[in-house]
């Protein structure tokens, strides 16, 4: 039985929207959809509300049908803890508050959530439900929120905390090219901001197409709510 592919890009504002079309742009035409982790603050001086072109090209983006994801509240610079990591339920709720009515005000909604860098605490988890949300991605696997199933499926990601030197888009690779061929769902995300370095950007899609030729079915994370 085959995986599914599942291709997301996370860091995307201002300074990576240019490098993060020309991904999109790549593996659209290899008819591998890629979702759009998105989230209302970056480093804390990048404002979505504030922001009229990137609104107005993610309203393009979801009207097409691209999958948008909530991936936080403030996503901070690399180097810092990852936002959703270690938070206790109380302080995972006021954060989820505030980004979900950011988000639903300026019209992005969306009932899956994955936390910056894919490291979920168990309080995060516990409160995810009380905003809606149907799905959470973990580095470890896909939380279905409604009837409490896990499916195991690492994250493989260039850049979001995990580096993207020569050895590890050829670690990558490999990866997603054996997981694909033994039946496996493969999850591959990039950061816009690795994005801007060519051979990143390279390597990520001949991951992305080195899996879907194993075998790996290219597909969404709506695929597992």
């Amino acid at each position: 039985m085959s995986g599914r592919l599942l291709v997301s890009v996370s860091s995307i504002f201002s300074e990576t929207l240019r490098d993060v079309r020309k991904l999109l742009d790549t593996l659209d035409s290899e008819d591998i959809p890629v979702s759009l982790l998105v989230a209302p603050h970056i480093d804390g001086n990048w404002h979505l509300a504030k922001d009229r072109t990137m609104r107005k090209w993610l309203e393009h983006e979801r009207d097409g049908g691209r999958l948008l994801i909530l991936n936080g509240f403030d996503k901070a610079v690399q180097g810092r803890r990852a936002e959703f990591s270690t938070l206790d339920a109380h302080e995972a709720r006021l954060r989820l508050k505030g980004a979900t009515r950011q988000m639903a005000s300026l019209g992005f909604e969306t009932d899956i959530f994955a936390p910056p860098r894919w490291r979920m605490s168990a309080g995060t988890l516990e409160v995810l439900p009380e905003f809606d949300f149907r799905l959470a991605a973990s580095s470890k696997g896909l939380h279905n929120l409604s009837d409490g199933s896990f499916y195991s499926a690492r994250n493989l990601s260039y850049g979001e905390g995990f580096g993207a030197a020569k050895w590890w888009r050829r670690n990558i690779i490999r990866a997603a090219e054996r997981g694909a061929a033994k039946g496996n769902s493969i999850r591959l995300s990039v950061s816009g901001r690795n994005l801007e370095q060519k051979k990143t950007m390279r390597d990520f899609v001949t991951a992305a197409k080195a899996a879907r030729a194993a075998g790996a079915i290219p597909g969404d994370y709506r695929d597992f709510r």
